[in-house]
């Protein structure tokens, strides 16, 4: 499952008293008024976005999310909610630039309510005006009737319908509304017509709940007129009540054509609940609708029954939507939920809606990185100059209106590990000059450059358009040196144990350096000392810095001591570098754990190695050695991938654990023996060659 964090729809306080907002509230506040509040895993470096109707209207960078005064209020112009309903959402995407968008909440604008048409029918309630979860089952829902009445509607007016829940209280039911959008036809005048609200909105309420259904004319000849609103009990005493689906390859908002297409389909994720019991039927259902609203008879599919088994009813489980379900969307949207029958309590889960585009299916062009042209390398002097980079989107059918998200990642290994503070993203509506000069340049600031170093960053974006849908670029990588080419750093471990040949481990020092991409370097260690370059047991070791500009090597020692480092570029001598490292005795352990060193002051690069060695008693039944990293930390050990790694010791009695991490920092560690209870802790150290640049 894809990292998401579980977002609850804005708030609409001008709908909260009657379920609608009217003239004289868009006029005192300004607009229709959206409100984002606190949200679980609300982080420092969050970037939100509000988005009405597909727009984006806001955005905030979050600072601290315990100190900000909620909620987060945005005012949507006027101009922008003429009467109908409306779409409001947010996204969130945070510093590991993983993208969450919440549900939509559905806004409703009727400026002049007047109630002048006759309410709505229930037409599958009982005799005391109740809908029972019996009659829900039946009719796949509950059946709403829109009467005729005189000069109500013609042929060819749109009507929409509003559906809602209340507790005994009379507060909103969240997840219950709903609006249907109906073309009028020529059959509907003077007789009126029937529309289906779809069953996860009409089990959503409470015990002593009620439901309200109003619906309003939309003429292209005359003003908005409004109906009295209907009212029913809901009854769902005898019907349990699940979570809803999950939708993974929705969690930013968007069911796109690329995810479509690698799926053949689309995923649908029964999430465990406690009310599940093995055996159990579980039948999921999907709903396309068109960009108006309106359903699509084809993009209507429901699974054949799954029986729960004892692993689902604890892990969940997934279904596949097939893909021939959802083209028929184009561009537009779906709602997914389930229903679930007996021996567990029957009911209906809450519903997720997610936005569809199965009609973009082509990549955008790369962003571009002037800076980076020729040799596709973004230089410190570059970066410096510019207070950071541009990175310059192009894309056909460019159209102001259109939203773009540009996202930036600097990184060492991959760019799903990215390097702390080195990750940035911007969204923003291209203005019609953009769309004339089919340029959109955004600017990446030198902050999320440079602690990347000597690396890579990567570049791309998304676009929402403003005719609806959305479609991602390819992306765009460059090399990152900031360090520059008129300068040579090298960075040193320090502190590993002697090397003894007697114990079966060889403790190792991490020389790391930073230069020229491509320069021949000339290591050498203090001549008559103890220590040697691994593997190949010399004191001068020639190597070639690689694209980055960086080049490693590993010391060894058979006495303790300070052993100087010196580098050179051999095509440019005044291009040096020196430093020193030390080797230390073995400090005494405790029980079976005879001895134990440790290599420190590696550069966090997340390549280079700080080392923990070990060795046991002679006689030790220890058959494992075991180290944690303890804490909160971003070191791992590469040997597992983890802050945790077991190395058998049974017959060498002797073992030795690297530390990697891309993070400067102090890392506690554990080093034990499980077998036999012995162990001790301590402490390393990751160090940054940028702290070595001059000021």
């Amino acid at each position: 499952m894809q990292n998401y964090t579980e977002l609850t729809g804005p708030t609409l306080p001008q709908m909260v008293n009657d379920g609608y907002i009217t003239d004289i509230e868009l006029q005192s506040d300004g607009g229709a008024v959206v409100d984002v509040n606190w949200y679980p895993l609300a982080a420092h470096g969050d970037y939100l976005g509000l988005y009405w109707d597909g727009r984006l209207f806001g955005t905030l960078s979050l600072n601290d999310p315990d100190t900000y005064a909620w909620p987060w209020t945005v005012v949507i112009p006027e101009s922008y909610a003429p009467d109908g309903p409306h779409q409001a959402w947010y996204t969130v995407t945070d510093v590991a630039q993983n993208q969450s968008a919440s549900p939509i909440s559905m806004a409703v604008v009727d400026r002049q309510h007047t109630d002048g048409l006759p309410p709505p029918l229930f037409t599958d309630a009982d005799a005391t005006n109740t809908i029972t979860y019996t009659s829900v089952i039946q009719n796949n829902g509950t059946h709403v009737k829109v009467p005729w009445s005189i000069d109500a509607y013609a042929a060819g007016d749109t009507v929409y319908i509003y559906w809602r829940e209340l507790d005994s209280a009379g507060n909103f039911v969240p997840g219950s509304s709903t609006t249907i959008t109906h073309s009028v036809n020529s059959s509907d005048v003077g007789k009126g017509f029937k529309v289906l609200i779809e069953p996860p909105f009409v089990t959503a309420a409470t015990p002593g709940g009620s439901a309200e259904v109003w619906y309003s004319v939309i003429s292209a000849t005359e003003s908005a007129k409004s109906s009295q609103t209907g009212s029913a009990k809901i009854d769902m005493t005898d019907a349990g009540y699940y979570p809803a689906p999950y939708i993974p390859a929705g969690n930013d908002g968007w069911i796109d054509c690329s995810e479509l297409t690698a799926a053949n389909g689309v995923e649908i994720d029964v999430l465990p609940s406690s009310q599940f019991v093995a055996g159990s039927g579980v039948v999921v259902y999907w709903q396309g609708y068109d960009a108006t609203g309106s359903a699509i008879s084809t993009s209507s599919y429901q699974t054949s029954s799954h029986s729960l088994t004892p692993a689902d009813v604890t892990a969940g489980f997934s279904v596949l939507i097939p893909a021939s379900y959802i083209t028929p969307i184009g561009t537009g949207s779906a709602q997914a939920w389930y229903a679930v029958t007996s021996p567990a309590i029957p009911g209906v889960s809450g519903v997720t809606g997610v936005r569809v585009d199965a009609q973009h299916c082509s990549l955008l062009p790369p962003p571009v990185f002037p800076n980076a042209a020729g040799d596709n390398t973004l230089t410190g002097a570059e970066v410096t100059a510019d207070n950071g980079t541009d990175m310059n989107i192009y894309y056909p059918g460019m159209a102001a209106g259109d939203t773009v998200a540009s996202f930036w990642v600097g990184y060492l290994l991959s760019p799903e590990s990215p390097v702390t503070g080195a990750t940035w993203t911007e969204t923003r509506t291209l203005t019609a000059a953009e769309a004339q000069a089919q340029l959109a340049i955004f600017h990446v600031p030198v902050d999320n450059i440079t602690p990347v170093g000597n690396g890579f960053g990567e570049g791309r974006y998304q676009v929402m358009y403003s005719s609806g849908g959305v479609a991602s670029s390819d992306v765009k990588d460059v090399n990152i040196a900031i360090n520059g080419s008129s300068e040579l750093l090298m960075g040193c471990g320090t502190g590993a144990p002697f090397f003894d040949p007697t114990v079966l481990v060889r403790p190792l020092n991490a020389v790391t350096l930073s230069g020229p991409a491509g320069a021949s370097i000339e290591l050498s260690l203090s001549s008559g000392s103890g220590a040697w370059f691994q593997p190949d047991g010399v004191q001068t070791l020639l190597l070639t810095l690689d694209e980055t500009g960086r080049g490693s090597a590993q010391v060894y020692s058979f006495s303790t001591g300070n052993v100087q480092v010196s580098a050179f570029d051999i095509n440019d001598p005044a291009l040096s570098a020196t430093a020193s490292m030390t080797f230390s005795p073995w400090t005494l352990g405790t029980g079976d754990l005879l001895s134990y060193g440790i290599s420190t002051n590696a550069t966090a690069d997340g390549l280079s190695a700080c080392g923990v060695y070990m060795q046991t008693t002679e006689n030790s039944t220890a058959r494992q050695a075991k180290l944690t990293l303890t804490g909160t930390t971003n070191a791992i050990l590469p040997i597992s991938g983890t802050t945790m790694a077991l190395v058998n010791v049974s017959s060498s009695h002797a073992a030795g654990f690297d530390v990697t991490d891309s993070v400067v920092e102090s890392v506690t560690f554990t080093l034990s023996l499980p077998d036999t209870g012995a162990y001790v802790t301590g402490k390393l150290a990751f160090s940054s060659l940028l702290s070595e640049l001059p000021a």
